[in-house]
């Protein structure tokens, strides 16, 4: 049975392989499930997660249409280069680390140049992302991991630095792809739910407000918080085992 994450990825090998233009419409979802032999359910969680990075759009009984060219569109060459790393994050257990030093480096610049150059669209599509992301239900991890990717791309989305929107979106879905079982680890810990939030709203707040070197403070001071814990997380087996054994 195909599980959710590689329903994605093949939802979206599935629309670059055929090299869909933006605004073409998908498939009903009958026949997409049928194609990849998959429940309607799971195709449109699939679908909300390519939705979330910008990759497709959703129209409430309209149908799903690729993305036009001012979103993340999936024929980009940034975003197919990294789609072949796909099997590398889900087989090697320290692969995450690789993409968390990466995204480091990255994020901080998107959130000091979102500070600098967001529009009016831009930060009404932040403070959406925002609520989403504080308001997403604690038991419902899927949508806990989902709209914490869907606030970051929001930011990249707003530094309006193309590139670093694509690379923002394959970094962060390659994460989510190498340390899925630690993340859901991550959002059951209602103090870390509740620190993440604190930091979210830091961020947001220093970009609505236009104070570009807080929001790359902010968002390197999150990314730290993340990496600690997610390492925490990776080495409580091993601390239990050597506590047993004493």
């Amino acid at each position: 049975m195909m599980n959710a994450t590689a329903l994605t990825d093949r939802l979206a090998h599935f629309i670059a392989e055929r090299a869909l233009p933006p605004g073409r419409k998908l498939p009903s979802e009958r026949t997409l499930a049928a194609e990849f032999g998959v429940s309607r359910s799971s195709l449109r969680e699939a679908i909300r997660v390519l939705s979330s990075q910008g990759l497709l759009v959703a129209r409430h009984g309209g149908g799903t249409f690729v993305a036009g060219q001012d979103s993340a569109a999936l024929t980009d060459p940034i975003a197919e280069a990294l789609l072949p790393l796909a099997p590398l994050a889900r087989s090697d257990a320290g692969y995450w680390k690789d993409v968390a030093e990466i995204r480091s480096s990255l994020e901080g610049d998107a959130a000091y140049f979102a500070a600098l150059r967001a529009n009016e669209q831009d930060r009404q599509r932040l403070r959406q992302a925002y609520l989403e992301v504080s308001t997403a239900p604690l038991d419902d991890l899927a949508a806990q991991a989902r709209t914490d990717a869907a606030f970051h791309l929001a930011i990249a989305q707003a530094s309006r630095n193309v590139v670093l929107r694509q690379v923002m979106s394959g970094l962060l879905r390659l994460l989510e792809i190498s340390i899925a079982d630690t993340l859901r680890q991550l959002y059951c810990l209602p103090d870390i739910v509740a620190a993440l939030d604190r930091q979210h709203r830091q961020i947001l707040d220093a970009i609505l407000e236009g104070r570009a070197e807080d929001a790359r403070g902010h968002a390197n001071a999150h990314l730290e918080f993340v990496q600690r814990r997610l390492l925490d997380l990776e080495e409580a087996p091993a601390r239990a085992r050597r506590a047993a054994s004493v």
